[in-house]
């Protein structure tokens, strides 16, 4: 009669544990990318067929968390936010989201969505073009814009 106890507690602690296993499992598929008061931002491409001198087009998307960044990432121009892009993600890696593409001319991109963070102070985009310029523009991410890389420049219009 031992064995038939023991036999039944150890199914018990089986099932219990299964349980257990089975509430941790939908914890875990719970999507933990970004918070749920992250909003969506939408950014419509358009890719001339003769941008950036007919070149590859490095585009950053750059999302700024820290107040006290934000003035000194406004004042960069594109060719000075390449190259020390890098270094400021080390410097605040909690403080700055950057979201990278490379577009060739021609290319049909679309709409791209992007998770937004409520903490979120202000954003740019910045395009690595061949010619000298400033290359940024500001965005607000709490409205869609149109980008439009064009020949040597790229401009930004509001999306209703």
């Amino acid at each position: 009669m031992g064995r038939a106890v023991d036999y039944r507690c150890f199914v018990v602690l089986v099932l219990l544990a299964g349980g257990v296993g089975c509430a941790a499992a939908k914890k875990a598929k719970v999507p933990m990318v970004t918070s749920p008061k992250a909003a969506k931002f939408s950014i419509q491409v358009n890719v001339s067929d003769t941008a950036n001198q007919n070149s590859p087009l490095p585009v950053d998307f750059v999302l700024v968390k820290d107040k006290k960044l934000l003035p000194e990432v406004a004042k960069m121009a594109a060719k000075d936010w390449f190259e020390r892009r890098v270094q400021i993600q080390r410097d605040f890696p909690n403080k700055v989201q950057v979201v990278s593409w490379e577009w060739v001319p021609g290319q049909h991109v679309g709409a791209i969505s992007i998770a937004v963070d409520p903490d979120t102070k202000g954003a740019f985009l910045f395009a690595n073009y061949l010619n000298g310029g400033e290359h940024r523009g500001y965005v607000d991410v709490h409205a869609p814009v149109a980008a439009t890389f064009g020949p040597e420049e790229f401009s930004l219009q509001p999306l209703k």
